[in-house]
């Protein structure tokens, strides 16, 4: 492992959107190369980050809002960032968009009523039926952590867990969660260094239609 710098933690602030919406949509690659807002928002004609960017902008996150989100900065620059939010289950089953905004996010990007209604069509689709798989397991939970590409490799993983259960401690919370896909084995040994495994849901549970995936939890001392 290379040598750097010991990183500096900061919360987000709006000036970070961009970056977070880089990061969110590199979390959203592994374990299948391919982001699972591509399909979606391929009839709008708005490139991912674009629509993320102004996501997170709009407040329409429903899995961390950008005061939820802490950087760490190498010399300076952003360089590896994760989301400690306190989960709604009203909200946490409809997925990473909150609806109730999807007509602020759609006038923000200038879309026509055909590509909204596109676009909410296909997202649906995917949220539809039975969504109690992503019920929170804890009272806060850890999403979207990612470590900007060419920061990789030098230990910056560790020290996000080590900013997120930091970040879970002083809000008081008593237990901390977080998920995994089958298949993203780089996060999985990562959290397995911090977490309990607490739930799997298998491939088959999906009709396999989805590799399935592992919930942890970690309770807080």
């Amino acid at each position: 492992m290379q040598a750097t710098p010991t990183p500096s933690v900061r919360s987000a602030t709006p000036a970070d959107a961009a970056f977070l919406a880089r990061m969110d949509y590199e979390a959203s690659l592994p374990p299948f190369g391919a982001s699972f807002w591509n399909p979606r928002l391929e009839p709008t004609g708005t490139p991912v980050v674009a629509f993320l960017e102004c996501m997170f902008l709009e407040g329409a996150s429903n899995w961390g809002a950008i005061d939820d989100f802490i950087i760490l900065e190498v010399e300076g620059k952003a360089a590896a960032t994760c989301a400690v939010f306190r989960p709604r289950n009203d909200t946490a089953l409809e997925g990473p968009l909150n609806l109730d905004k999807l007509d602020t996010v759609a006038s923000a990007l200038g879309w026509t009523g055909n590509q909204k209604s596109a676009f909410l069509a296909g997202y649906k689709k995917d949220w539809s039926g039975d969504t109690s798989f992503m019920k929170p397991q804890a009272e806060l939970i850890l999403e979207t952590v990612a470590v900007a590409p060419e920061y990789r490799g030098h230990g910056l993983g560790d020290a996000l867990m080590q900013a997120a259960f930091d970040r879970a401690r002083a809000l008081g919370a008593a237990s901390l969660g977080v998920m995994v896909i089958h298949g993203n084995d780089a996060a999985r040994a990562l959290y397995e260094k911090y977490f309990e495994p607490y739930v799997t849901f298998h491939a088959a549970y999906f009709d396999n239609e989805f590799p399935g995936m592992t919930k942890f939890k970690a309770k807080l001392g």
